[in-house]
């Protein structure tokens, strides 16, 4: 689902000038998510997995990331899901969803199951790193259990954004949240919410310049260092008018 006429012209409008001829000069266009766009996608959430570095960091297993990662976005929700796309290349993305528990039922009952005998198969439940990993945070994930507070009541949509290295500093991060907050605004969604890691202040000084407030902190991470060090998550919100 695109944007209405309207909204497009309002939204190009509130972009400036500037934005306008960068956009045409360099190709860049964003618009709504083609299947044909998946193994780009994917590239960019594992390139930029952890605060910006490869998912290697952390975790062994492309493949098994990316399906966590984008399938709900991409296969049950591509219609909130858009691109920043220079000559049909994906340089950006936003993954969203307007109903975020519908997300976590579908995550649960047909997504995780699958992901999990995929792993299975492909042996990344026992390669060392996702062992390490896993040993860290079994008993810190099933204390949190399901996530609570205000974000389902109030802030009932979520988004992710991405860009790829090489784009970023061209107002296309904002371009691409802004297109998502249209679509939830138009379908009549009150407000939504982002996850963001404690100790990016550049992805938080993102979301505050963009108007989001923070809600809540979580517990999300527990460091497979052996420090017992806990990373947190900062939940954003922002109410849509």
């Amino acid at each position: 689902m695109g944007l209405s006429k309207n909204a497009r012209l309002d939204w190009t409008n509130q972009l400036g000038a500037c934005d306008i001829s960068l956009r045409m000069g360099m190709g860049l266009e964003i618009r709504p998510y083609e299947p044909r766009d998946s193994a780009g996608l994917r590239q960019i959430c594992c390139d930029t997995a952890d605060a910006g570095q490869p998912v290697e960091r952390f975790f062994p297993d492309r493949e098994v990331f990316g399906d966590l990662l984008t399938n709900y976005y991409t296969e049950y929700e591509p219609q909130s899901t858009f691109v920043a796309d220079q000559g049909g290349e994906v340089v950006g993305y936003v993954t969203g969803c307007l109903d975020t528990k519908r997300f976590l039922s579908t995550m649960k009952w047909r997504i995780v199951p699958v992901v999990l005998v995929k792993a299975l198969r492909r042996g990344t439940l026992w390669h060392p790193q996702t062992a390490r990993l896993l040993r860290a945070n079994i008993g810190l994930w099933l204390k949190n259990g399901h996530r609570t507070g205000p974000t389902f009541d109030d802030y009932p949509a979520h988004l992710h954004v991405n860009v790829r290295q090489g784009f970023r500093g061209q107002r296309l991060g904002q371009r691409l949240v802004a297109t998502f907050c249209e679509r939830a605004r138009d379908a009549g969604v009150r407000g939504v919410h982002a996850g963001v890691s404690a100790e990016n202040a550049q992805a938080r000084h993102f979301f505050e310049q963009l108007g989001f407030a923070e809600l809540h902190r979580e517990a999300r991470l527990r460091k497979p260092d052996g420090s017992g060090d806990i990373l947190f998550t900062i939940i954003y919100g922002k109410k849509l008018g």
